[in-house]
């Protein structure tokens, strides 16, 4: 494979949070004194190259003070013209003046705001360690809905984590999100990493199997929402995307399986730590820290830890369920692509089940 060029970095642009997820890979480097301060945000841009999107993390992205500052940075300098941007929404009116602001500033940028729903009602804020979030959350997508109506550069999703605690009561969530909002898509992420609470992680491949198929006419619910995916074509990649997407998670969640396609962390796609260090993937050891490069970014991608880095990813195999590497891989493979994204599609729609008259697998 040719060397690949950056295409996404996933940026924890803050440590700070004002939930308690017992679902959080990362809650032991929560609420440091150690972020990037944004002149080292500053020299990290000037060092970088044009690159296309920026999926930020944290801690909670919209506590940052200065994030509308940073996306107008990277937007500017950086070419940057689409953002993934997860919320709690526990502070709607802060979070829409948030995206308001944003737009006013990056007229070009687009928003996919991914909006955290764990479960319904007390699941939602057990898991999430906050009462009253869930009617928060609901008030959020309200806001952000009504601005979604004005401005086509918004996408409004939500983004909820399996776990063995709300794995029951996914299929309904799905239903409520679905006959109450006008969302863009909903997807489901399967509890990854060393959460703060372990006993999260006991979901069963056949309880995740059966989900998934209850869940297949919801896909094709928003499969026709949104821009390229209302041609026959569009939503046949899109469902195939998502298809191919859960047999990886699938084939990975109980033992290592190999991907159809070479995973590329580090390559087109890298992590950068709320504290400057930086990794191929969360799920790595970092390979140093921005600081260490005198936040110099160029300086780290030619660095000898990168491609050791690379090397030790083909040499040994590297397989997880993050969908975000599953995506950027995808996306540098043109056999995954021409072969196995059509598979999966094909297997999806033939292994469709009857439908009831809201569009959700019967079950009996």
């Amino acid at each position: 494979m040719a060397a690949l060029a950056l295409d996404t970095l996933i940026f924890f642009v803050t440590s700070h949070c004002n939930s308690k997820c017992r679902t959080c890979f990362y809650w032991e480097e929560l609420n440091q004194d150690t972020d990037l301060s944004f002149e080292e945000i500053k020299q990290l841009s000037a060092t970088m190259p044009r690159f296309n999107e920026i999926w930020l993390s944290g801690g909670e992205p919209t506590l940052r003070t200065e994030l509308v500052d940073i996306l107008e940075l990277f937007y500017r300098a950086n070419g940057v013209r689409s953002i993934n941007l997860p919320a709690n929404g526990i502070l709607p009116e802060k979070l829409l003046a948030l995206l308001e602001a944003t737009f006013e500033r990056c007229p070009e940028l687009r928003i996919n705001l991914n909006l955290a729903l764990d479960g319904i009602g007390e699941t939602h804020d057990r898991i999430r360690g906050v009462p009253g979030n869930y009617d928060r959350a609901l008030e959020s997508l309200e806001l952000l809905e009504g601005l979604r109506h004005r401005d086509a550069r918004l996408r409004l999703h939500v983004n909820s984590v399996i776990c063995s605690e709300n794995v029951d009561e996914m299929l309904e969530l799905a239903r409520i999100m679905r006959d109450r909002f006008d969302l863009d898509g909903h997807y489901f992420q399967i509890i990854r990493g060393e959460p703060m609470d372990p006993t999260l992680l006991e979901v069963h491949k056949d309880t995740l199997e059966q989900l998934h198929q209850d869940l297949k006419p919801l896909y094709e619910h928003y499969a026709s929402k949104v821009g390229a995916r209302k041609s026959w074509f569009g939503k046949a990649t899109y469902l195939g995307v998502l298809g191919l997407y859960h047999e990886i998670q699938a084939a990975n969640l109980e033992r290592h399986h190999r991907w159809p396609m070479p995973c590329t962390a580090a390559q087109n796609i890298a992590v950068l730590d709320a504290n400057g260090d930086i990794r191929s993937c969360e799920l790595r050891e970092r390979l140093g820290n921005l600081r260490d490069y005198d936040c110099d970014w160029s300086r780290f991608w030619q660095s000898r830890e990168r491609a050791e880095e690379i090397a030790a990813i083909k040499r040994d195999g590297c397989w997880c369920t993050h969908v975000c590497f599953i995506h950027a891989s995808l996306k540098a493979s043109k056999k995954a692509l021409a072969i196995d994204v059509p598979r999966a599609y094909l297997h999806q729609i033939n292994s469709r089940k009857d439908t009831d008259v809201k569009g959700f697998a019967n079950r009996a």
